[in-house]
């Protein structure tokens, strides 16, 4: 029982941290707005939003990987005990992708 547990507070560390991309990629996109000094446009703003657009879709690879290593490790902990995956995560990781897929494309229709 404490190595599921363990393994959902894994999942868990891999959701917060994919999270934390999607915000620290929404405020890379959008910082060429906040640094407009003196209202000229700063330079290679494009840039700044294909780099938050990236960094979001890595904060997605992170959720997705990390779905992948609780299912890993829910299959390896217990392989003699024939036990259905639990769908939270799944359902979980399927919320996240959308979402950091729609944060992509409006970041990127928004450049």
């Amino acid at each position: 029982m404490d190595s599921e547990l363990a393994n959902d507070r894994t999942f868990l560390a891999w959701l917060r941290t994919g999270i934390a991309c999607f915000g620290l990629g929404f405020v890379v996109a959008k910082a060429a707005l906040i640094i407009n000094a003196g209202g000229t446009s700063v330079p290679y703003r494009g840039w700044y939003s294909l780099t938050g657009v990236l960094i979001v879709l890595a904060g997605v690879a992170l959720v997705v990987a990390g779905l992948w290593q609780h299912r890993h490790v829910f299959r390896t902990v217990r392989p003699d005990v024939a036990m259905p995956l639990p769908q939270w995560p799944a359902t979980i990781t399927t919320v996240a992708v959308v979402a950091g897929v729609a944060l992509s494309t409006l970041l990127t229709i928004s450049a």
